[in-house]
């Protein structure tokens, strides 16, 4: 009986002795290493990088050395809303209706959906670098070249078209970053017509004209007004300008061959470009007789009579009832600085006009208002003008 539970006693112990080195194992002892756990599942194989894009690429255009070029020449343009003209301009951007255009955040808003907000916005900010720049499309640079990140390529309706049901749809492509620049650079509204009064045309704005960016018009050849014309002088067909056809428009020439690193970025045309194309000296490029006839034409608007109209766009009479009140001037001329022939200023008069003197103030307002002299689409201008001329005389 001794032997068994002696037996007993020794098994229990011997047990007891097991489970304790058994739990040992895993038993944490202060300061030393647990052991090792089991390994994970491997995560999946990332994407292989671009041959030839390194950091190198990106410091080429994104470096502060490099952008500074580019910082100064934009405060000297007209996207750079420094005071004066393009001031004023972006100032007006807080309006739905100018926003697509004088505010940088309704232009992109217009860029990737096709509107603005409702109603306009609180502040209305210049164009910056990330209104016309936003993501790189590729970084295989060597194959598809650099995209500037450029917001957009996609080609632009244009407006007046458009939004005319009477008119056929037109669309500008000019094949790479200039279609950005055509989204804005473009007339607002469309020539003058005779809606209420038979061969007339009731003018109601101060602001009345093509607006201040009609250059692509120009450049394709569209929008002159010569429907009551006799033509002296053949109208060119739409996209004859060598300039439209021959240097796919906006950034070719607005854009290129600067050596104070700013890459086109006051978009004023270094003359660089134009010896490109023209022989000789590229300072006396000039589109003959243009000039000249803007001021013929200039002057004989200002003389043109019209009838005057009241606050609400009705034409006004005399005590009888029947004789108009004249009104003076289509256009007229404020002068401002008489050093500066850039400081003068051409402003509609409002009134109701032969249908023939509204077309002839419509062409010597776009060819002004597309600020290029001319050289845009040099026949084009001056046949439009030439015509309103030789119609008015």
């Amino acid at each position: 009986m001794k032997n068994l539970k002696l037996i007993i006693n020794l098994i229990v112990i011997t047990s007891s002795l097991m489970l304790f080195q058994c739990t040992s194992d895993y038993t944490a002892i202060p300061g030393q290493d647990g052991i090792d756990g089991v390994d994970g599942v491997d995560g999946l194989d990332g994407l292989d990088g671009l041959d030839g894009v390194g950091v190198q690429e990106c410091i080429d255009c994104h470096s502060t050395s490099h952008r500074e070029g580019i910082f100064d020449a934009y405060l000297t343009s007209g996207h750079g809303g420094q005071p004066g003209y393009s001031y004023e301009a972006w100032t007006r951007g807080t309006r739905e209706s100018c926003a697509p255009c004088h505010n940088n955040e309704g232009f992109i808003d217009y860029i990737e959906t096709g509107a603005v907000a409702v109603g306009g916005y609180g502040i209305s900010n210049p164009l910056n670098c990330n209104g016309c720049h936003d993501d790189h499309r590729s970084f295989d640079f060597e194959k598809d070249g650099n995209d500037y990140a450029v917001r957009t390529l996609d080609a632009v309706e244009f407006r007046v078209f458009a939004e005319n049901d009477a008119l056929p749809d037109y669309v500008l492509d000019y094949g790479n970053a200039s279609n950005l620049c055509a989204n804005c650079h473009q007339p607002r509204r469309g020539t003058p017509i005779a809606d209420d009064y038979p061969g007339k045309y009731l003018q109601t704005s101060g602001h009345w004209g093509p607006h201040h960016g009609p250059q692509t018009a120009l450049l394709e050849g569209l929008l002159g007004a010569y429907t009551t014309f006799t033509l002296v002088e053949d109208i060119p067909a739409v996209k004859q300008a060598a300039h439209r056809t021959d240097t796919a428009a906006c950034i070719d020439c607005h854009m290129r061959h600067t050596t104070d690193g700013s890459f086109g970025h006051s978009w004023n045309p270094t003359r660089n470009n134009c010896t490109d194309c023209h022989s000789g000296n590229a300072q006396d490029l000039e589109v003959a007789g243009l000039e000249e006839d803007m001021a013929t034409l200039g002057a004989l608007l200002e003389q043109v009579v019209g009838q005057a109209i009241d606050d609400n766009d009705e034409p006004i009479f005399e005590a009888d009832g029947v004789t108009p009140v004249p009104v003076v001037g289509i256009v007229h001329l404020d002068e401002g600085d008489p050093n500066d022939p850039d400081d003068d200023e051409w402003h509609p008069q409002t009134g109701l006009f032969d249908l023939k003197d509204a077309e002839a103030a419509w062409n010597f307002l776009f060819i002004l208002e597309d600020r290029s002299h001319g050289i845009h689409n040099p026949n084009y201008a001056k046949s439009l003008i030439k015509n309103s001329i030789a119609n008015l005389q």
